[in-house]
């Protein structure tokens, strides 16, 4: 897993052992043509001309404003790289941005599909599970009702939170599907009103990785979640210190690699 650092937002590559590619997410707004200068010389230095599929937590442009560029030189026909599909959490009501996703992915070819929680994404030794949005999830509050994966891989569990806050941990809580992870991409470029103690005294992650840009006007990461999850025992990293952060592990153990070194 590689945790790109694209500023202000997430995107991060997937390779599993079978040489399998997803992305999960992909968008900036502190960094401009992310498609053109940060995802596409990403995947060309990995040697990627093949996605398996484009994960979307919610449409918010921080999130997918690079993808939905992505996709659109695909459908022009100015990239050779290509996906299988895009996956977009399951909303009844759905908006503009996810519309002109979906649309952009047709035109590129790339399958449509949505997931809601309670779906398994098997991959050979990997596998995806959904954890949220519900069933009945509107999609008018994107954030709250983002799509909630967590990555399996022989003792191995990464959890990927997009940018839900503490009303969606209680009630993922309250469901009893959350476990022990190794690792968490920290809910909301590491926001106040995300990671609470509740929340990471079940998820108890080793590692957390927290993707903001150096210089936004948010505040994130907020020092009080930096202390809850030094506080929960978690090693913490950062895309605005160290660049990209790579997650690698053959399913028991994990190293952690940085682009950068303080």
């Amino acid at each position: 897993m590689i945790c790109l650092d694209v500023g202000q937002g997430d995107g991060i590559l997937v390779e599993t052992p079978e040489d399998h590619h997803f992305l999960i997410d992909g968008g900036s707004s502190s960094q401009s043509d992310l498609g053109r200068y940060c995802l596409l010389p990403a995947l060309k230095s990995q040697g990627i001309s093949w996605l398996d599929g484009i994960f979307i937590s919610h449409t918010d442009q921080d999130h997918i404003n690079g993808v939905k560029e992505l996709l659109e030189y695909m459908g022009k026909g100015l990239t050779t790289i290509r996906a299988g599909y895009l996956i977009l959490p399951a909303w009844a009501e759905r908006p503009d941005a996810w519309r002109e996703l979906a649309e952009a992915a047709k035109t590129a070819g790339v399958k449509v599909v949505t997931a809601v929680k309670g779906d398994e994404l098997p991959c050979g030794k990997v596998s995806f599970s959904v954890l949220w949005p519900e069933k009945n999830a509107t999609g008018k509050d994107v954030n709250e009702e983002a799509m909630v994966m967590e990555l399996s891989f022989g003792d191995f569990q990464m959890l990927f939170t997009g940018d839900i806050g503490a009303d969606t941990e209680k009630k993922l809580l309250a469901a009893g599907g959350l476990e022990d992870v190794d690792c968490l991409k920290v809910g909301h470029h590491g926001s106040r009103y995300s990671t609470t103690e509740a929340f990471l005294e079940k998820i108890k992650p080793e590692v957390a990785i927290i993707s903001c840009s150096l210089t936004n006007t948010y505040g994130h990461p907020s020092p009080e979640t930096v202390e809850r999850l030094k506080e929960a025992g978690s090693q913490v990293e950062y895309t605005m210190k160290n660049g990209a952060i790579t997650v690698e592990t053959d399913g028991r153990k994990l190293k952690i690699g940085r682009f950068r070194k303080d």
